[in-house]
C-alpha cells in the first residue's frame, strides 16, 4: 500500500534518493497535497476512518520512510473537508469504469445501525466485487415497501449508474420477454433480507419491471437453519450446557484466570487450547464455535473444578455450571452435534463470500439434505429428518426460479445434478422449477 501512496521518482534507489545521496530534497506543496489526496483515497476505498493515520505511531512511521518530510494526511477535519472531495471523484470514476465493463449486475438493499444508533440503508451492486452506490436514511417517512422502492430507484439512478439502464418496466409492458432484456439491462436481480417489508419490496420491484428477479439472502437463510438446529434435541442440549459454562467462565475473572492457569499446566509447553467463545444471537451459525470451544476445553474445565475444590478460598461455582462441566450427557451431545453445526457455519461463511455464485445457493441447500441422509450418523434419524424439514422450509422461503436455473447452468454442479434434480422443495422438483424458469425467461413462449 505504501509503495502506491509514495511512488518512487525516476533514478531513485534503495538508499532513498538519486545517486545514493541520503539527503532528500524538501517536498513541494503540490507533491505533499498529492500524497495527502492519495491517502484520503485509500481511507475512502478501504473504509478507514478519516482519522486513521492521525496517530503518533503512524506519524512516526511516515516521517521515517519519507526522510522526515511527510507525516500523514492530517486530522479528520482536514481529510474530510479538503482532501476527501478530490478522492471521491477519483474513486467514483474507477468504480463507474468497473461497472460499465460488467455484462450483468445484481443489487442488494440492507440496513445497518450507525454510530448514533440510527438506521441507515445501503444500496450495493455486485460485479461480483461489491460497490456501494448509495446510502440513505428514511427520516420521517415510514419504512413501507413503496417508500423503500422509491429510494432504491433513486439510488440506482445516481452518478455511478448513470450509464447503466436499470429498469425494464416499459419494455416488459410492451410484451418483451425477460430473455431479450438480458443484453440491455445490466441490473438484473435484487437481494434483501427477510422482514415482511423487504418481501413486499421485492415483489413490487419485480412486478414493476425494476428487476427481472429477486430473492432473499441465502447466507441469512443458512444462518436461520442453524437457529432451527438449535431446537433439535441433541443440538439444544449441547448449546444449552455450553452456554451455561461459557457465560460463567467468561464473566467471572477469577474463574477465567484459574482456567487459563490450568491450560498452561496441561499444555506442558505444547500448543494450548483456544479460549471459550461466545456468539451473537443474531448470528446463530456461531453456535458451532461456542460448542466447539467448550468441547475442546472440557478436560481443562474439569481440572479447573478439581483445583478450585483444593483452593483455600474457592470460587463459588453455581451448581448448573458444575453439573454441565461433569455431565456425560452434555459431552456426548457436544460430540454428536458439533460436526453438523460446524458444517453449517462453513456454509454461511461460503455464501457470505463476495465470490459465491448464484448457483451455490441451490447447490449447497440441495446437497445438505442428501448429506444428512447418509452422513452425520451420530445424530438420530428422527433428528436428521427434522433438520431436513428445516432446510426445505428455509430454501422455499428465499429462492427464486432463476436461482434454480443458475444451478443447472453452472458446470461445477454437473456431477451431482442428476441426483439432486429430483429432490422436492415445497412439492416441486428442481427440474420442474428449472423448466418454469426457462418459460418465464421466454415470456411463456417456449418452443
Amino acid at each position: 500500500m505504501l509503495d502506491n501512496l509514495l511512488p518512487r521518482r525516476d533514478g531513485d534507489n534503495d538508499a532513498g534518493s538519486p545517486d545514493g545521496d541520503c539527503s532528500l530534497p524538501a517536498l513541494t506543496s503540490a507533491t505533499r497535497t498529492l500524497w495527502r489526496q492519495r491517502f484520503a483515497q485509500v481511507q475512502l476505498e478501504s473504509g478507514f476512518a478519516c482519522s486513521a493515520f492521525d496517530t503518533d505511531a503512524w506519524r512516526s512511521v511516515l516521517r521515517l520512510i519519507s526522510g522526515n518530510r511527510f507525516d500523514g494526511p492530517g486530522g479528520r477535519n482536514i481529510v474530510a473537508r479538503t482532501h476527501l472531495p478530490v478522492a471521491v471523484g477519483a474513486s467514483d470514476g474507477a468504480a463507474a469504469a468497473c461497472i460499465i465493463d460488467c455484462v450483468a449486475l445484481s443489487a442488494s438493499l440492507d440496513w445497518m445501525t450507525d454510530e448514533n444508533g440510527c438506521w441507515v440503508y445501503n444500496i450495493m451492486v455486485y460485479t461480483p466485487r461489491p460497490i456501494l452506490v448509495c446510502t440513505f436514511r428514511l427520516g420521517v417517512p415510514a419504512g413501507t415497501a413503496d417508500t423503500l422502492l422509491a429510494r432504491l430507484e433513486a439510488g440506482l439512478s445516481g452518478p455511478l449508474l448513470k450509464s447503466v439502464a436499470t429498469s425494464s418496466s416499459a419494455e416488459l409492458a410492451g410484451g418483451a420477454s425477460p430473455q431479450l432484456l438480458f443484453s440491455s439491462r445490466r441490473v438484473l436481480a435484487l437481494c434483501t433480507d427477510s422482514p415482511s417489508t423487504m418481501v413486499a419490496l421485492r415483489t413490487r420491484a419485480v412486478d414493476r419491471g425494476q428487476f427481472l428477479f429477486a430473492f432473499r439472502c441465502a447466507a441469512h437463510e443458512s444462518n436461520l437453519v442453524a437457529s432451527d438446529a438449535a431446537r433439535v434435541a441433541v443440538c439444544a442440549l449441547a448449546l444449552r450446557e455450553s452456554l451455561i459454562i461459557t457465560v460463567f467462565f467468561t464473566r467471572s475473572y477469577r474463574a477465567r484466570s484459574l482456567l487459563q492457569a490450568v491450560h498452561k499446566m496441561l499444555a506442558g509447553g505444547g500448543a494450548e487450547v483456544g479460549a471459550l467463545r461466545t456468539y451473537s444471537r443474531t448470528r446463530w451459525a456461531g453456535e458451532g464455535a461456542t460448542i466447539a470451544s467448550v468441547g475442546a476445553n472440557l478436560p481443562a474445565l474439569q481440572h479447573t473444578l478439581v483445583e478450585n475444590g483444593h483452593s483455600e478460598a474457592p470460587i463459588v461455582v453455581p451448581v448448573p455450571v458444575a453439573a454441565a462441566v461433569n455431565s456425560t450427557a452434555a459431552a456426548d451431545a457436544i460430540r454428536r452435534a458439533l460436526p453438523f453445526l460446524c458444517f453449517i457455519a462453513r456454509i454461511v461463511e461460503h455464501l457470505e463470500a463476495d465470490s459465491a455464485p448464484l448457483s451455490s445457493y441451490t447447490g449447497v441447500f440441495a446437497c445438505l439434505p442428501a448429506t444428512l441422509a447418509n452422513h452425520f450418523t451420530d445424530i438420530s434419524v428422527a433428528e436428521r429428518q427434522l433438520l431436513q424439514g428445516a432446510l426445505e422450509r428455509r430454501y422455499t422461503s428465499f429462492s427464486d426460479l432463476m436461482v434454480e436455473l443458475a444451478f443447472f447452468l453452472d458446470p461445477f454442479w454437473s456431477p451431482v445434478r442428476g441426483r439432486l434434480s429430483m429432490l422436492r422443495w415445497g412439492g416441486q422438483s428442481l427440474a420442474y422449477m428449472r423448466d418454469a424458469a426457462v418459460e418465464r425467461l421466454c415470456g411463456g413462449h417456449v418452443s
